[in-house]
């Protein structure tokens, strides 16, 4: 059977795009259906989530191991705080009450969040469970693609909730939240890690494995790819985390000073 050229193949999942708007319903709905702030962060998200769900990425992502990490780590570190990122304070008037209280929650057990954002990235790669999840992605019709990115999404948002929550109050302290995000890296690093150095037939359904292969990469240099894409761009996303809270509580501890100062030279000026 011949294949349709690679940019042809598009495939929009009916359950994927229920949740896609599903999901534009709601983050409007919430607007009152007007431009937001971080509007733009929103839409940036859901582009980049039909990308790797939709697009002939989705498509290379069945056949590559490599790509298929790509997209998991687009979803889980792009896509889940871009969506955090675009609820304001100012855009969840009818819902604020129930937002402020998730996010004094994920405050209080930031682990919780911790353990959802690396828990799911574990999960599916469990070998078992991973194959079963690609065996079904091959049928014409699965709840698994919604099931598989939904939740990768999810997992997103709720990861780094305590960091960048819609209410500041509510966030992580910044050596608390370096800590976190560490701690993550350190996890995705070991994933990593494990990837690349497992023996070959660990993950199935990948190039080399079968007549797809129309890059001719072979399933060790397909493997190892992924697991250094784990290792490598997930841990400069965390590490990218912590710099900007290191800078964040610099800036912190520098404010009492500087205030300290205009109120010692308002004093002086008065005096003169």
């Amino acid at each position: 059977m011949e294949m349709k050229p690679l940019m042809k193949q598009w495939h929009f999942d009916p359950l994927i795009m229920i949740l896609i708007i599903g999901m534009s319903y709601l983050y409007y709905l919430i607007t009152g259906f007007k431009e937001a702030k971080n509007t733009l962060c929103f839409l940036s998200a859901l582009f980049l989530f039909i990308l790797t769900e939709c697009s002939p990425i989705a498509a290379l992502g069945m056949r590559y191991f490599s790509v298929h990490m790509m997209v998991h780590v687009t979803q889980l570190l792009i896509c889940g705080p871009l969506l955090v990122i675009s609820f304001t304070p100012q855009i969840i008037s009818p819902l604020y009450n129930r937002i402020f209280a998730l996010s004094s929650f994920f405050n209080k057990y930031s682990w919780l969040a911790w353990l959802c954002g690396v828990g799911i990235m574990w999960f599916w790669h469990i070998p078992v469970v991973f194959d079963a999840a690609m065996n079904a992605m091959h049928n014409s019709f699965s709840f698994i693609p919604i099931l598989h990115g939904g939740s990768m999404l999810l997992a997103g948002m709720l990861f780094s909730w305590p960091i960048f929550g819609p209410f500041k109050s509510a966030h992580l302290q910044p050596l608390t939240g370096i800590v976190y995000l560490f701690t993550a890296c350190i996890s995705c690093s070991l994933l990593g890690l494990l990837i690349t150095f497992a023996p070959l037939n660990t993950w199935h359904n990948f190039a080399g494995m079968s007549p797809e292969n129309s890059w001719d990469i072979s399933p060790a240099v397909d493997q190892q790819a992924a697991g250094l894409i784990m290792w490598v761009p997930c841990c400069f996303v965390y590490l990218s985390g912590c710099l900007f809270l290191l800078y964040r509580w610099f800036a912190e501890t520098d404010l009492p000073k500087k205030n300290t100062n205009i109120q010692l030279n308002t004093s002086i000026a008065s005096h003169e």
